[in-house]
């Protein structure tokens, strides 16, 4: 099946024969026989019909979306190295933990000195409508960055602070919001990476980051449920498998977002800075021991309603 490319550059081509014959055929009828062309060159397809055809490919083309990636994953769930992973990749340029609404960076006690975080400013300046003002200045500055990236030669990849849209509000979200502002401007392309729950959300209480209620396991479950529900199967990967076979998966996940591949980055990976970096103390890439289980929480395990399903989706015990 021939590309969109190949198919303007066809009508292009016959486009421009058509006009070359019609020229022809406004020369005298013995010019026309010296050079072959048949006397009811008028029959042929209308010319100005194809350029008309060829206007609107190119208007289609110009008003395609641009893409823009991005990864999810919830906190303590192995994102940070993932996302450290992706940078590695050639031509990659990735902006971690973005929201354009999350306020758990804000000092809680007195404001935090972030002279370039207008966001947050226009927070501690109670500002009216402040939220309608932070999604314009976050839908600017990632435009901003995806052009300078873009003009660069080079992709931009967004990692999304997942954990403020399942992990912090009683209202589950329908859909990331930095997907839902982007989706009006770009073909937004996504993946989601997980870690088995009983792992991840030990980690969340070891870190003190639960932030929802009730502080429980099966609550996280329950909107670990939510979110998952809102990829394809083949958007979702697992952090468990990522780190048996990092080169398989990051391959995968690559492909998935149409960027470019390079085996070296479990080398490379070490020297990229991202937020979020509190976990593993070892650059080598590889499955870890679980952390020894309290009983209270084995019970709190045994007890939820939600782990059996994503254990029977996703393999996880």
């Amino acid at each position: 099946m021939p590309s969109s490319f190949e198919e303007f550059k066809r009508l292009l081509d016959e486009s421009v024969g058509l006009i070359e014959a019609s020229s022809v055929s406004s020369l005298k009828p013995n010019e026309s026989e010296n050079i072959g062309v048949p006397d009811n060159i008028e029959t042929i397809v209308d010319t100005n019909s194809l350029l008309v055809r060829c206007e609107q490919a190119c208007q289609k083309h110009s008003s395609r979306k641009p893409t823009i990636r991005i990864i999810h994953h919830l906190a303590c769930s192995g994102g940070t190295l993932i996302s450290k992973c992706m940078s590695a990749m050639p031509n990659v340029f990735l902006l971690s933990e973005v929201h354009p609404y999350s306020d758990l960076a804000l000092g809680r006690e007195k404001p935090k000195y972030s002279p370039s975080d207008i966001v947050s400013l226009s927070k501690y300046a109670s500002v009216p409508n402040q939220k309608t003002l932070a999604k314009k200045i976050f839908k600017q500055s990632i435009d901003a960055v995806f052009e300078h990236v873009h003009e660069s030669g080079g992709h931009l990849v967004l990692r999304d602070h997942t954990h403020s849209d399942f992990n912090v509000s009683e209202k589950l979200p329908q859909k990331s919001v930095v997907s839902q502002i982007l989706s009006e401007s770009y073909d937004v392309k996504s993946i989601l990476t997980i870690r088995n729950p009983i792992d991840a959300y030990a980690s969340l209480v070891k870190n003190n980051w639960v932030h929802f209620s009730p502080k429980s396991f099966e609550e996280y479950c329950r909107r670990f449920l939510v979110l998952v529900s809102q990829f394809s199967d083949d958007e979702i990967f697992l952090y468990e498998d990522f780190t048996a076979k990092p080169h398989n998966e990051m391959m995968k996940m690559t492909e998935k977002l149409n960027l470019p591949y390079d085996e070296s980055f479990d080398i490379l990976y070490p020297i990229f800075r991202v937020t979020g970096d509190s976990g593993r103390s070892s650059n080598i890439i590889g499955p870890r021991s679980r952390r020894q289980l309290d009983e209270a929480y084995q019970n709190e395990i045994k007890m939820s309603e939600s782990f059996p399903k994503i254990s029977a989706k996703f393999g996880f015990n």
